[in-house]
């Protein structure tokens, strides 16, 4: 378990600086705070724990069984009567649970966490960036809107603001008040503005009209963020495995094909971590008695782990093409399993065998 952690940790902080670059990208250009940052990193976790859960789980058996075999202690278990099978149970176990958290994590914590990833993110892109928040300067936040700020008080609080408006070309709208406030309200970047005047002018006839108030809200969304707003796909990873597998909620067919794939990977990714921990206990108790280097062991537990993922990878890849095939996608952890667990059976009779044997010569 200690080891786990360790390398568990290891991996996440590798994806998470990989990942932390586009997320800075986001937050820097937007302006977003430091708390931003780490709910953009805790929310992706769960999407993260998918790939480093089993293959942490792998590295630590191999590396607990290395340290076994090397200081001899294997060899002392089996020396009081201990099988490969009985040895076994502790690693399996352990792979068990893991399998079972990994489930939990692909139905519940990953749905959930990618759609507050999301509308985190969405809340980010949607303010007002820093740049737009200079004093005495005219700035465009689209070809119809302009804004400028005598003073700035805070980070989203401004004085001297004045804004105008000519998204109607029949009539132009001008702001003007002692404070404004940026903030965002249903997802949309808004300024609140206090004690100020809403002047419309008449295009056509010249004519102006002035309102006082106390308080106003104006809604500040550019261009760019009406069109991003409204082509708002939700992702897969946002959605519950029973929604994937709706049909009826997919746009079109290679759509409904993306995310029937992206249900069974939710569904059968877990049983990887048994796949694989099956795989590593198999080949370091694999004829044992023979002596066998550690070093070849560990290659060949790498190979044999490595290509199980190439081929799970690819079977998910053909699920997308061809959605009959989905059942390649429970077979490829599961083959393997069962090969093992048949490998850890044989190896404890043939030790037991070889245990009678040499007690019936000692006799």
């Amino acid at each position: 378990m200690g080891i786990w952690l360790i390398i568990l940790s290891c991996l996440m902080a590798v994806i998470w600086l990989n990942q932390s670059l586009r997320i800075l990208d986001v937050v820097i250009t937007q302006g977003a705070s430091f708390a931003d940052f780490l709910r953009f990193s805790f929310l992706a976790a769960p999407l993260w724990l998918i790939v480093t859960v089993p293959l942490s789980a792998f590295i630590a058996i191999l590396w607990t069984l290395h340290r076994f075999l090397s200081d001899r202690e294997i060899v002392v278990m089996q020396a009081v009567g201990l099988s490969p099978l009985q040895l076994s149970v502790a690693p399996v176990l352990f792979s068990v649970l893991l399998s079972a958290f990994l489930f939990f994590n692909s139905l519940i914590l990953l749905p959930l966490g990618f759609s507050g990833f999301k509308t985190v993110q969405d809340e980010v892109r949607n303010t007002i960036p820093k740049l737009l928040l200079q004093d005495n300067v005219f700035i465009d936040i689209d070809q119809n809107l302009t804004i400028f700020i005598g003073e700035k008080h805070s980070r989203n609080s401004v004085g001297n603001v004045f804004i105008q408006d000519t998204q109607n070309k029949k009539k132009h709208v001008t702001y003007t008040a002692e404070i404004g406030e940026f903030t965002t309200l249903e997802n949309q970047p808004v300024v609140i503005l206090k004690n100020g005047q809403r002047t419309e002018t008449s295009v056509e006839a010249g004519k102006s009209t002035i309102i006082s108030f106390d308080s106003f809200t104006l809604n500040i969304i550019r261009d760019t963020q009406k069109q991003s707003s409204s082509e708002r796909i939700k992702d897969a990873n946002e959605e519950s495995v029973s929604n994937l597998f709706n049909r009826n909620l997919a746009a079109n067919d290679l759509f409904w094909r993306q995310r029937f794939a992206e249900a069974h990977y939710r569904l059968s990714s877990p049983l990887l971590v048994i796949s694989l921990s099956i795989t590593a206990i198999a080949l370091f108790f694999y004829r044992l008695s023979k002596q066998v280097s550690l070093a070849k062991r560990l290659t060949l537990a790498s190979l044999f782990g490595l290509a199980i993922q190439i081929l799970y990878i690819m079977s998910k890849s053909l699920v997308i093409n061809y959605p009959f095939l989905w059942p390649a996608m429970y077979l490829v952890p599961i083959i393997p399993a069962i090969i093992g667990f048949v490998s850890i059976i044989s190896s404890s009779q043939k030790d037991r065998l070889l245990s009678f044997q040499l007690a019936e010569l000692h006799e």
